[in-house]
């Protein structure tokens, strides 16, 4: 009985969240690959200016970073993160998927999913002049954890490095510094990957 009202109750919040987040399928490969704004699905020019503006932030990082992997982080992190939502064929907003994820209706979708999946296909670069961190905030906050990845130039702090976060934008890679996000970001050590 109690799993039963936990399923009819999760189906009401599901209705509500529908309702007021006007919440919809994702999928960029349907006539919208390199969505990288909500409302402008398909735009290319968008897209080569979402990679553009990234890479800037990237070289920006160290007078050592190489330009042209650069580059190449920017076009597989924007792309990817919306290859990603058609994969996990994302719900908006990404609370309304986390819920579909919890109660079983999708496999992936939690933003650990979202760090792991981006965080092998960036590693998949084999990059010389950038290293790959796992960040996670709140962790072991059954509600709050968060976790991205994060980027720095090779040898930099953590703390100086980007977020790369899929998660928060629903396919949309959001990013930021590290020290100038909302989120408390700390390092997950690779052992905990």
């Amino acid at each position: 009985m109690k799993s039963r009202l936990r399923y009819i109750t999760a189906l009401c919040l599901l209705v509500v969240l529908f309702g007021c987040a006007n919440a919809k399928v994702y999928y960029p490969g349907n006539g919208s690959f390199n969505a990288t704004t909500s409302g402008s699905q398909g735009d290319p020019q968008i897209y080569r200016d979402k990679v553009k503006q990234l890479k800037q932030v990237l070289v920006a990082l160290s007078t050592t970073v190489d330009k042209t992997e650069a580059q190449l982080v920017a076009e597989t992190a924007v792309r990817e993160s919306a290859v990603l939502a058609e994969e996990y064929q994302l719900v908006r907003p990404a609370v309304a998927h986390n819920l579909l994820v919890v109660l079983g209706l999708k496999e992936r979708g939690l933003c650990y999913h979202w760090a792991e999946d981006l965080m092998k296909r960036l590693q998949a670069l084999d990059l010389k002049s950038f290293r790959l961190h796992w960040g996670v905030a709140y962790r072991g906050g059954e509600l709050r954890e968060h976790n991205c990845v994060v980027i720095t130039a090779k040898g930099q702090s953590f703390f100086k490095g980007i977020v790369l976060d899929p998660w928060r934008n629903s396919g949309n890679l959001f990013w930021a510094q590290v020290a100038k996000d909302n989120y408390p970001w700390k390092v997950l050590p690779p052992s905990d990957w």
